[in-house]
């Protein structure tokens, strides 16, 4: 990639910009991950056909980065400069069906890529002749300095001590007042010194170090059902492992044996979610299901149907060795028996079990629906299709996995 070996040429600018001023209509054909460079290039063209899969995003951002190829200047010309903003500060995607609600995507096609290709090269024929829509030829309308000064403010505080998002609004803000030539000089300008900087490239060492440590060498075999979960223990931590499970849309059971400890964790939880729609980060109506895929126990014979379990209770090895008999007894074959112990011997927790192969740590970190890093921690027996679950349950629910030995 050009991260470790520069720029290739001919650029990707003067691609896109010859591709702009094409006299023939060029339309974009997207199925599946359009995100960075590739949504650029999507940019460039005329007109973009997209399936109901399909995704749009320009996160650089996320990699001290921002999109260097036009990006800043022809995103803000098509859905407006404070969503420009918004969206390449944020690092957000967005699906098709909102892509093409905010203009960036002309048609929204059911179907497989073939039907993809046959919409945009009939999109294509209609447009023969026709006024081409090209995004070089239109300057985004200023919202005023109140609005800049707002944004830059708004995002020093979203991610503080971060460069890129202050150099994005910077070429947002001259595609407003500049032509669009003079606006990518100002984007090839703020662009040079974050590739070059320190913080770029601790990102992107971060970005592809996440990725690499979810790979396991060797491991084929392949996980088991994840649509049911237990957990064990209503605290701080069990509950934020619940509320992890519930936004991946997995039916939970959320046990202690003790009745009002039981019911201040739920409390906990709705209170947690209650705060989520006083900052209008979800709705009622989302929180409303995603507190009804958690339901309380106070009896482990409700774990009978579960596919995961996972202990959040003290750190107590006898404790935790008695759970460990009781989910042998009540739990079906194949259920992942997880302990969220950050320092107890797995080894010796599993064999409180007649199925030690079923048996693996689940570390999470406190707050458990904050905290992104999961560690999963093989004992000596753990079996292959375990680890390969564990891996994938950390994926579900949408952590940094990584795989670790038992100490």
């Amino acid at each position: 990639s050009e991260f470790s070996s520069g720029m290739g040429r001919p650029s990707l600018v003067a691609v896109l910009n010859d591709m702009e001023k094409s006299s023939k209509p060029i339309v974009a054909a997207i199925d599946g991950v359009a995100l960075g460079a590739g949504c650029e290039v999507c940019l460039g063209c005329h007109f973009r056909v997209a399936s109901t899969r399909s995704q749009f995003g320009l996160p650089e951002v996320d990699l001290g980065l921002l999109p260097g190829a036009g990006g800043t200047q022809r995103m803000s010309r098509i859905i407006g400069v404070e969503a420009a903003i918004d969206f390449l500060c944020s690092g957000a995607s967005l699906p098709a069906a909102e892509a093409a609600k905010v203009g960036i995507i002309d048609q929204v096609i059911e179907g497989d890529t073939a039907a993809v290709l046959k919409g945009a090269v009939e999109l294509a024929a209609s447009k023969v002749g026709s006024a081409l829509r090209r995004l070089c030829d239109v300057t985004a309308k200023s919202p005023g300095n109140d609005v800049f000064d707002k944004k830059r403010k708004q995002y020093a505080k979203a991610r503080p001590g971060e460069a890129a998002p202050q150099a994005i609004i910077t070429c947002i803000a001259a595609a407003t007042d500049r032509t669009f030539d003079q606006g990518l000089q100002v984007e090839t300008k703020e662009f040079k010194p974050l590739m070059a900087g320190d913080q770029s490239k601790a990102l992107q060492y971060m970005f592809f170090a996440e990725r690499e440590c979810a790979k396991i060498p060797g491991l084929s075999a392949k996980p088991g059902p994840m649509e049911h979960v237990g957990v064990i223990g209503a605290g701080l931590m069990g509950g934020g492992i619940a509320m992890c499970c519930a936004e991946a849309g997995m039916k939970v059971t959320l046990l202690d044996v003790d009745a009002k400890n039981l019911e201040r964790g739920m409390n906990v939880i709705k209170k947690n979610y209650q705060r989520s729609v006083e900052r209008k980060s979800k709705t009622q109506a989302k929180v409303d299901a995603l507190l009804s895929l958690i339901q309380p126990s106070t009896k482990y014979e409700d774990f009978a149907n579960c596919d995961i379990v996972v202990e959040a209770v003290y750190e107590n090895m006898d404790l935790k060795k008695k759970i460990f008999a009781t989910l042998d007894q009540v739990c079906k074959p194949g259920c992942m028996l997880a302990s969220n112990t950050s320092y107890l011997n797995i080894d010796a927790i599993a064999s409180a079990t007649k199925r030690p192969e079923d048996v693996i740590g689940c570390h999470f970190f406190s707050p458990a629906n904050v905290m992104k890093l999961l560690e999963n921690v093989r004992g000596t027996k753990t079996s292959p299709k375990t680890i390969a679950t564990a891996m994938a349950f950390g994926k579900k629910i949408k952590k940094i996995t990584c795989l670790v030995g038992n100490c």
